[in-house]
């Protein structure tokens, strides 16, 4: 190339990045200018082969293969150009088009490439992808705008023949150029030394499929710690461990609990790890400073590749005077910097996950660990509680204002919870940034003067380092990759101290400022391999909105209104903002799995932050006993929650509950029937009791009021027992799989307060509520009455002072209403009373002319709209009357029989009033005939048999219905679609409504 090129080649490229059409026209005049085009597209293929090269990491291609399949994907590249100049030549040629020279699209489009010589920003995590989408526009711009300029047309007719010109390029890509690319692909493979794949799909399958075929390389951290750190940290300004103590016996005095024993602040070096190192080939010290050198070239490289930005798109600064010129000077070297750190950023995650590092771990004192002598045992540890440390961690070792917090909060945990510290997550290989790294004496020297002085410029390079692995963890190509490993460093630290995988003891993740993204964001991960229920505490948290937050049980997310860091959060992760309602964030907030904590007048950091022992709230309180007490409540499940004075609309169950005869205590416990004309409705029948919060651990269960038993217990009617599950794998399964925490959501808690629905808001935030107490618990008070299936196994207890009796059962308890069930005709209502006159089925003869009695029958109580949802007029009348009622019910207190619920015998009938026979034919039935003419229908009811079988004849008939024996059980759909009419319910009062769908069980009994 000659001088005149080379003199203005950074000039050339500074107007190609601000559009300038006349230098297109210009560099085709100017010799050699097709060299300067090549050369443009051969470095724009390399920065973009490196913007993309998260692909070779995922493909575990090694450090010397992978610089070389750097140039050969650079060189493929420039092939792919020439394809795409061919193809805009072909469009040029057609008739009526305008013609230009090969040798002039070369130049001209190949100078279009400048934009992506920045592709190589593109591997900075969360702002990569964006940055080149960006440059992607910014190469279609300069295409169209070059092309116009030397063709003398305007942008509109340029782009055409671009978006002509690379649509044949694909066209020709896909078809005979096959050949040439499967050629290309087995040369990449081959220099690569592994077989590439560039698919999604794939690239997603091999990093899922990593962790869970082959051993992961992540192990306990193991850091010598400064022997001065601990005298820095207490001689720090920042240091109170006074203030943090007295924060812990506060806490004690107002919790009313034992005395809590106060350690003194030691090493925050766990002793259950000690690992050693074995590095092979080369010296580590030589290692290192090779390292070193690397980043000192990588850094220079950076600013030449910057160099195109600032003499072009800044070439002005060059006029400005002395002073302000410097300053220019020491920002873009902050800029270069900024982004030779993000470059840097996902380094050591995709070189480990590559198997670039060499360092063999010897662990056999992390066996030993794991049966130290004082390990807790999963019998005496109920929770285990991780905290995660914000950006400013460096090691194990944490910042004077973290070890207060820390001080002060683990003797306040109760005796059954465990505090689980120490681990680097910023890391995946849960190294220190001050141990074996080139850059390790920078991070110590930081070290030593952010303990004194936390503004101190050389403090905040950790701050800026960690918050660049923040972003590569929310980043959706290094997240899978870094979230993983991360989800091991806390898999590793759980097991070395105790955890058993699969035990489901909770697991709780407290994330102070970048620790709750990294919380979010491995929970996932640690959740499948432990098998475990988690939950996290964010303390001012920075969190991306696409984490899956639908894998926690919650999130509760403590947020200060001086906290200026937090809210860095929805402004750098759209997805947490309500116009992506789809994004894990917006959809978790809808199912109630996130909490949004105030802290009041509380900043970030300390002074003034979270864990501030020195800042004092109205009521006395430090920020830091907050802090701490929240999170106590958090994790006994007692978090208050905001009163709101809205106006309240009465519920219908309220309005039903004024009603006496719709209470259980209207109905005496011990009462006795005629068993000629009254059946129990089940062996056992009784009340679900919740019971309260500190009770639950020694119930197990819920408490059941009996209300009947099977003959050998009737001295339990009335007494107060236990209900269990039996302790049998299949049902220990069931259960486990439909234990959660319960959290409303915040139209769940509006509509329960203020909207007049019933929700169980007495299990609202409670962790880990079985099937038992989510039904005992469905309603405001304990009133639901419910029957067990047989078999009930009886256990007397003799270690429980409270209750001596527990019962075990197989099934989930089936609601029902009444204790008794008898089959009667009505005869005639008792004018000015709710009585009718009734006549029962008599068993012996098989008709209704057994012994005539008279019975309540209550009407219904309206709801809050004013509607009955049925009403006992006329039903002596009714045409179902011929063929009886099941009446259910109770005696009450004057021993008449209260009728609580009734149903028509003739719809529990097994002979049908209609047979459909075939497929098309019950299709049609069910979806058209079944809902016709609905008025002429009121009142009325029946039974159709829609059978696949076209034979119509009698016999086949009955032998349908003889399929049905005794005892045979199906799936029974119930539908419900609403009240209409000239009084119509809200829910109906269009043509189109939801209404009720529901599912249970049903099974063929004989009426004897």
């Amino acid at each position: 190339m000659t001088s005149t090129i080379m003199d203005r080649a950074w000039e050339i490229l500074g107007w190609v990045f601000v559009l300038n059409g006349e230098i297109f026209q210009t560099v085709t005049t100017l010799p050699r200018g097709l060299t300067l085009a090549m050369i443009v597209v051969l470095l724009a293929g390399l920065s973009l082969a490196i913007g993309q090269s998260i692909i070779l990491f995922i493909n575990r291609v090694q450090p010397i293969r992978f610089i070389f399949s750097l140039l050969v994907s650079a060189i493929l590249y420039l092939f792919e150009f020439l394809l795409l100049v061919f193809s805009t030549w072909v469009i040029c040629l057609f008739p009526s088009s305008i013609h230009l020279p090969f040798s002039t699209l070369l130049i001209v489009l190949g100078l279009s490439y400048a934009p992506l010589l920045f592709s190589f920003l593109g591997a900075l995590p969360h702002l990569g992808l964006p940055i080149l989408r960006i440059l992607s526009i910014w190469h279609l711009l300069a295409m169209v705008v070059g092309f116009g300029a030397v063709a003398n047309i305007g942008e509109g007719f340029a782009f055409g023949y671009v978006a002509f010109g690379w649509f044949l390029k694909e066209l020709l890509g896909n078809t005979i150029g096959q050949p040439i690319a499967r050629l290309g692909k087995t040369i990449a493979d081959r220099v690569a030394g592994v077989e590439l794949t560039a698919n999604r799909r794939e690239l997603n399958e091999r990093v899922q499929s990593r962790f869970e075929t082959t051993p992961s390389p992540i192990v306990t951290a193991s850091q010598t710690t400064l022997p001065e750190v601990q005298q820095l940290i207490e001689a720090s300004d920042r240091a109170n461990p006074q203030a943090a103590q007295a924060v812990t016996q506060a806490i004690a005095e107002s919790t009313q609990s034992a005395t809590i024993t106060v350690p003194q602040r030691t090493s925050a070096v766990d002793p259950l790890v000690q690992l050693t190192h074995q590095t092979r080939g080369i010296p580590k010290p030589i290692k290192l400073l090779l390292g070193l050198l690397a980043l000192v070239v990588l850094f220079v490289l950076v600013g030449i590749l910057l160099r195109p930005i600032r003499s072009g798109v800044f070439g002005w600064y060059q006029t400005l005077s002395r002073v302000p010129r410097l300053i220019f000077d020491l920002g873009w070297i902050g800029l270069v910097a900024l982004v030779f750190a993000g470059l840097l950023a996902p380094l050591e995650t995709l070189g480990w996950w590559a198997g670039w590092f060499g360092d063999e771990v010897d662990t056999t004192q992390i066996t030993a660990t794991r049966s130290h002598p004082e390990q807790a045992s999963d019998s005496t540890i109920s929770r285990y509680v991780v905290y995660l440390d914000g950006v400013g961690q460096s090691g194990e070792e944490y910042t004077p204002d973290v070890e207060d917090f820390l001080t002060a909060m683990e003797p306040s945990l109760p005796e059954d919870v465990k505090l689980v510290r120490g681990l680097m997550m910023y890391s995946v290989m849960n190294k220190p940034l001050n141990e074996d790294r080139p850059l390790a004496f920078l991070w110590r020297l930081a070290d030593k003067t952010r303990w004194a002085n936390p503004t101190a410029v050389l403090g905040l390079l950790v701050n800026v380092r960690n918050a660049l692995i923040v972003a590569v963890s929310a980043d959706k190509r290094y997240g899978p990759i870094y979230n993983q490993g991360i989800a091991q460093v806390l898999h590793n630290g759980l097991v070395d101290r105790g955890y058993r995988s699969g035990s489901t003891i909770p697991i709780t993740l407290i994330g102070y400022s970048g620790g709750g993204q990294m919380a979010v964001a491995s929970a996932p991960y640690l959740k499948h391999a432990l098998e475990a229920p988690i939950d996290v505490i964010s303390l001012g948290g920075v969190m991306s909105g696409n984490n899956n937050f639908l894998k926690l049980e919650h999130l509760y997310h403590l947020v200060g209104d001086k906290d200026s860091v937090q809210k860095l959060g929805p402004l750098m992760f759209p997805g947490r903002r309500k116009f992506y309602p789809l994004s894990y964030w917006n959809r978790a907030q809808r199912k109630g799995k996130i909490s949004i904590v105030s802290a009041g007048n509380v900043g970030h950091q300390v002074p003034g932050g979270y864990m501030d022992p020195k800042a004092f709230l109205p009521d006395g309180r430090s920020y830091l006993q907050q802090t701490i007490e929240i999170i106590l409540q958090i994790l006994s499940g007692n978090l208050l929650e905001t009163q709101q004075p809205l106006p309240v609309k009465l519920s219908n169950y309220a309005l039903y509950k004024q009603a006496a005869f719709n209470n259980l205590a209207y109905y005496p416990l011990k009462q006795t029937v005629d068993s000629t004309w009254y059946r129990p409705i089940a062996a056992w029948m009784g009340r679900l009791i919740l019971p309260n919060r500190d009770d639950r651990p020694t119930i197990r269960g819920v408490l059941f009021e009996v209300h009947y038993a099977p003959e050998g217990y009737e001295h339990l009617i009335g007494q107060t027992v236990k209900l269990r599950w039996v302790d049998t794998p299949v049902v220990k399964d069931a259960v486990k799989a439909t234990t959660h925490d319960v959290h409303f959501s915040v139209d769940a808690e509006y509509s329960s307060k203020y909207g007049g629905l019933i929700h169980p808001d007495r299990l609202n935030r409670w962790q880990q509520v079985g099937p038992l107490e989510s039904l005992a618990g469905s309603r405001p008070i304990d009133d639901m009455l419910v029957i067990l299936n047989d078999p009930v196994e009886v256990e007397e207890l003799s270690n429980s002072p409270d209750y001596s009796i527990a019962l075990h059962i197989r099934s989930q308890p089936v609601q029902v209403t009444g204790r008794f069930y008898a089959l009667v005709t009505f005869v005639q209502p008792i004018a000015g009373t709710d009585q009718f006159r009734v006549v029962h089925f008599n068993r012996a003869t098989r008709q209704f002319d057994g012994a005539a009695e008279v019975v309540r029958l209550p009407e219904v109580v309206a709801d809050a709209n004013g509607i009955s949802s049925s009403t006992s007029r006329g039903l002596e009348a009714s045409p179902l009357n011929e063929t009886g009622w099941y009446v259910c019910g109770a005696k009450d207190a004057q021993g008449m029989f209260v009728v609580q619920s009734l149903a028509p015998r003739n719809l529990f009938r097994l002979q049908p009033d209609q047979v459909v026979f075939g497929n098309k034919a019950s299709y049609r039935y069910i979806r058209k005939q079944s809902w016709a003419d609905i008025k002429a229908q009121k009142g009325r009811i029946s039974s159709v048999l829609c059978t696949g079988q076209n034979n119509r004849s009698t016999s086949k008939i009955q032998t349908v219905i003889n399929d049905w024996e005794e005892g045979s059980r199906a799936l029974m759909i119930h539908v419900y679609g609403g009240i209409g009419g000239n009084n119509a319910e809200p829910a109906a009062a269009t043509p189109i409504f939801f209404g009720h769908f529901a599912f249970g069980l049903a099974q063929v009994i004989a009426t004897r």
